[in-house]
């Protein structure tokens, strides 16, 4: 009997440690649901912390980019301005240039005509048939016949006449 008393005994011991484990795992599991829970939570937070983070970067960039395109903007009038300038300063030089020249070659021309012999002019009423070109265009000249140096032989004759 005392065999069966240890042996009730131990069985005791065995179902009590049983019991004792089953409670222990018990609160183990919840210890881990709780710490599953608050790590869920934790990593909500974080996400959600992330998310802010990366909207404030994207309003930065999206200012940012503003900036940028208004300085270029207004960096593309600026040279549209300056070119425009640097055309009219441009066109205004060539017409100097070309006023200079126009104004040279005119002082020459008057110069070479000053110099040049006097052709002698048909007077007034007398037949022009045997007068040279250059003579005709004097005389065309003198008459303030418009166009006369373009004209041919036979034409100042005909404006001539008619003039007289």
């Amino acid at each position: 009997m005392a065999a069966k008393k240890k042996q009730s005994s131990a069985k005791k011991a065995v179902d009590g440690a049983v019991e004792l484990s089953k409670k222990e795992a018990a609160k183990a599991k919840d210890a881990a649901k709780k710490a599953a829970g608050k790590a869920k939570e934790q990593a909500k937070k974080d996400a959600a912390k992330a998310e802010e983070r990366a909207k404030k970067k994207a309003v930065k960039a999206k200012a940012d980019a503003k900036k940028a395109a208004e300085k270029a903007k207004s960096e593309v009038k600026k040279a549209e301005k300056k070119a425009k300038a640097d055309a009219q300063q441009a066109q205004e030089s060539v017409v100097t240039d070309a006023a200079t020249s126009a104004a040279a070659s005119a002082s020459e021309s008057v110069s070479e005509t000053a110099s040049a012999p006097a052709v002698p002019v048909a007077a007034a009423g007398t037949s022009t048939t045997g007068d040279t070109v250059v003579a005709l265009r004097a005389r065309a000249r003198e008459l303030g016949i418009p166009g006369y140096s373009r004209m041919s032989k036979a034409q100042l004759q005909e404006r001539i006449a008619a003039s007289s």
